[in-house]
């Protein structure tokens, strides 16, 4: 399969793009202030990132090939390794053509060529260095404006110290068809949230909006019971998703341990890997 097909296998291969080549992350949020209040922003595209790659010095022979990588995929993807930035993979392909510039004899460079990331690729290997990569998304932004996309039934605000925006959503968990969403564009998440005695259980389902005909999938189950009250902690980790738009769902299943008095849930935040 094409994200199998990787450009620069090891550090030291020729074709391992030399060194100061840029990487971005372009704009996927939409910047707002109304005329009162404080800023917002919400995302309006899935957009991944972007290398500005260089080869300098090359024979003929790695110039076609870089150009056929070119050819080859412009309607589809390949896998590339950032070596340099810890050996992350990204998927997509060259947004322009590949322009060997002759500098000597059997010798080429070739400047500015143009990698996009693709969103909704499958990658041979996914993202997971969730300390340097991944950010929060909380209930609350920093204005205290709810950041919760959707929900419905009956869930409650709750003042939480160990919560990201020290608050958490809280439902009683008795019935099924409350539901909780959260919008949110990168790749894998972490569910974070509270336990204690009388917490229950839910699913939890991810939808991909920006596919037709996606409906929400459960991709995980979590129980809120622990013997005595805990800080949030993180309960779900889905890891292998592709870059996208995505809405993560926490449905209560009316169920619970037999140690637990309740059927409580809870929702702290997401840690989103971008």
């Amino acid at each position: 399969m094409s994200q199998f097909d990787i450009l620069n296998p090891t550090p030291t291969h020729p074709l391992n793009p030399d060194y100061g080549f840029q990487k971005k992350r372009p704009l996927t949020h939409l910047n707002a202030k109304a005329s009162q209040g404080a800023p917002y922003f919400r995302d309006i595209t899935d957009t991944g990132h972007q290398f500005s790659l260089n080869w300098n010095e090359k024979l003929a022979t790695h110039a076609r090939k870089l150009k056929w990588y070119y050819e080859q995929y412009r309607d589809g993807f390949f896998t590339l390794i950032d070596h340099e930035g810890g050996g992350r993979q990204y998927v997509g392909r060259f947004s322009q053509p590949v322009e060997p510039v002759p500098t000597s004899h059997n010798h080429w460079a070739i400047q500015q060529v143009l990698f996009d990331e693709v969103p909704l690729a499958p990658m041979q290997v996914y993202p997971g260095d969730w300390q340097d990569d991944a950010i929060w998304r909380p209930l609350l932004d920093d204005f205290g404006n709810r950041m919760v996309a959707a929900v419905s039934g009956t869930w409650t605000l709750t003042a939480d110290a160990s919560a990201k925006s020290k608050y958490h959503f809280a439902n009683a968990g008795t019935v099924t068809t409350d539901m909780a969403a959260y919008c949110y564009v990168g790749y894998g998440f972490q569910f974070w949230a509270p336990t204690g005695p009388a917490g229950g259980q839910a699913s939890v389902l991810l939808q991909t909006m920006n596919m037709n005909g996606s409906t929400p999938a459960i991709v995980g189950t979590v129980d809120f019971y622990s013997p005595a009250a805990s800080p949030s902690s993180m309960l779900l980790q889905v890891r292998n998703v592709p870059l996208g738009s995505h809405i993560v769902s926490l449905q209560p299943l009316n169920s619970k341990d037999d140690a637990s008095t309740g059927n409580a849930v809870w929702w702290d935040a997401l840690q989103v890997m971008r």
